[in-house]
């Protein structure tokens, strides 16, 4: 289980979770080496989760957080910005799940292998490829281009 650190060797301005460094000063983040393109928000989001890896963190502290202040009623930006944070982390390391969600009771940021992420590398691997049709039989039966005569 990779946890977070910031090891004494390291500047305090470097956060490690897994495979991932996050340059604090520097606004950036590291993916196994390779940059990740991450807005102000989607950067700030993963400081805050990392910062506490392991605990299920609410969305209004994660609002007050990242946004500043109480979060409304109906409010969904935590929602979607968790969700564009976890679909660019899943991006860069597929075999790796970060965020976990925990219905009712908010988010946890913990790096680990993802389920089925060994099932997934070894049925590509096995997997054939899907024979082409050669028949007609799959376009639309409903499509109908009328010929123009001169």
């Amino acid at each position: 289980m990779a946890a977070f650190t910031e090891s004494t060797d390291a500047p305090a301005n470097i956060l490690y979770a897994g495979e991932l460094e996050i340059r604090l000063e520097e606004g950036l983040v590291l993916a196994t080496g390779q940059p990740l393109m991450l807005s102000v928000r989607e950067f700030e989001l993963l400081v805050a989760m990392a910062r506490r890896t392991g605990a299920v963190i609410t969305r209004e502290e994660l609002y007050d957080s990242v946004w500043g202040g109480d979060l409304r009623s109906g409010d969904r930006s935590v929602d979607v910005y968790v969700s564009k944070l976890r679909g660019k982390l899943e991006a860069a390391s597929p075999d790796r799940s970060f965020i976990h969600t925990h219905p009712g009771f908010g988010y946890r940021f913990q790096p680990q292998p993802a389920r089925g992420a060994a099932t997934r590398r070894s049925s590509a691997k096995v997997a054939p490829k899907a024979k082409a049709r050669t028949d007609a039989s799959h376009r639309s039966r409903n499509l109908h281009i009328p010929t123009i005569s001169a």
